[in-house]
This record gives structure tokens, C-alpha cells and sequence, in this order.
């Protein structure tokens, strides 16, 4: 039940979360496309984002690797049910690698929700929520060796996006509200909570829509 009830509170904030992008987007003129508007309605999204960065010094080098820092924008695909809501699955991964050796990697998947609001033709506020299973491998402390671990995350965060046309995007990760949860065998759980705006919440992505029904009719 203490587990069950941390879940529905941050569930509840992260609702909240999108709740405060859908007035920001209001004060900012946004509005939700009518299904008679000319829309992404029935089109699919492939997106994501990918990093690498390796830093060397004379004693030492390390590198790390993934969909972003901290898995923070995973890679995903998703449906349009509607001109403005979105849903669909996505996959995120992160790896740190020091002096040629991992000592952390991270993978995680699971669904997400996003609605959005139109800002203009060429641009639009995007709110999103993932709900994510947890699992890989981290350097023990005492041990030296990797130890296993898994858990579930659940996050929430705003995306400004520019449309490039011919269905791509570039999106903007500017903020977000998480909770990661991760348990290693015999330990307890260890808990990470985000919230707000800083570098490590700021992230880039590209997406693409493919419009098949248009294809079909044709």
C-alpha cells in the first residue's frame, strides 16, 4: 500500500504537470485542432533522439551513450487517435563506460500519452507521460563487479516543437517532473525524484510522420 499510494501521488502530479502546460499553452494563443482541421489525425510518429560524449585525460577516459542523458527522450512510436492526442510505446537506453570498462547501463520501456496544442502553423506545445520498466546493470561499490537491477519510472514533461514540413519535427525538452525507482537483489529501493528546469532536464529530438491512409487512397 506505501508503494501503491507514492504511484497514484506522483501519477496525480504528473497529471498536473501536463494540466499546467495546457493553460501555459492557452496564455500563449495555443489551441486544439477541431477533427475537420487539416491534422495529423490516423498518422503514425517514429522519434527520439541519440548522444555520445567521451572525455579524455591523461590518467583516465570515459564515455557515455544513449537516447540522452539519463535516457531522458527515449526513441519511440506512436499514433495519432485524434488531431491533437497522441499514444504509443518507446525505448530508451543509457551506457557509461570509464577507462574501456561499463560501469552503468540502463535500458527502459514501456507506453506514453501526448497531447498537444497549436502555437501557429510552425509550432506547437507538447506535454508527455511515460510510464517506463526499469532494468540493467551498474558497478557494485564493494564487489567491483556489475550487479543487476530493475524498477519502474514515471515522468512527465513539456516539448516545444517546430514543424520542418513533410511531416518532421524538431523537439524541445525544456522541463520535467520524474520519479525513478530501482531495486538491486537483497538492497532496498533506491528512489531519484526530478522536478523543474536545469541541463540535466533539457533535451533534443527529431520525429517524422508517415500519413499511410493517404498512401492507400491513392
Amino acid at each position: 500500500m506505501k508503494y501503491f499510494n507514492k504511484t497514484v501521488f506522483s501519477l496525480a502530479v504528473a497529471g498536473m504537470c501536463l494540466f499546467s502546460a495546457s493553460m501555459n499553452a492557452q496564455f500563449l494563443g495555443g489551441m486544439r485542432l477541431k477533427d475537420t482541421d487539416d491534422g495529423p489525425k490516423g498518422q503514425f510518429m517514429v522519434y527520439g533522439s541519440f548522444d555520445y560524449s567521451k572525455t579524455n585525460t591523461p590518467s583516465s577516459s570515459s564515455s557515455s551513450v544513449g537516447t540522452s542523458a539519463n535516457a531522458g527522450v527515449p526513441v519511440g512510436v506512436g499514433y495519432f487517435i485524434n488531431n491533437n492526442d497522441a499514444v504509443g510505446v518507446n525505448y530508451a537506453f543509457a551506457r557509461d563506460v570509464v577507462n574501456d570498462r561499463t560501469v552503468y547501463k540502463q535500458n527502459e520501456a514501456g507506453v506514453w500519452y501526448s497531447p498537444s496544442f497549436s502555437l501557429g502553423k510552425y509550432f506547437a506545445l507538447i506535454g508527455q507521460i511515460d510510464a517506463h520498466y526499469v532494468w540493467g546493470q551498474k558497478l557494485s561499490d564493494v564487489s567491483a563487479s556489475m550487479e543487476n537491477f530493475n524498477g519502474y519510472r514515471l515522468r512527465a514533461y513539456p516539448l516545444f516543437a517546430i514543424f520542418l514540413g513533410g511531416g518532421w519535427a524538431l523537439k524541445f525538452k525544456f522541463a520535467e517532473l520524474s520519479m525513478l525507482q530501482t531495486k538491486v537483489k537483497g538492497e532496498g529501493w533506491t528512489k531519484n525524484y526530478v522536478a523543474g528546469v536545469s541541463g540535466s532536464t533539457f533535451g533534443v529530438g527529431i520525429s517524422k510522420n508517415f500519413n499511410f491512409k493517404k498512401r492507400a487512397d491513392k
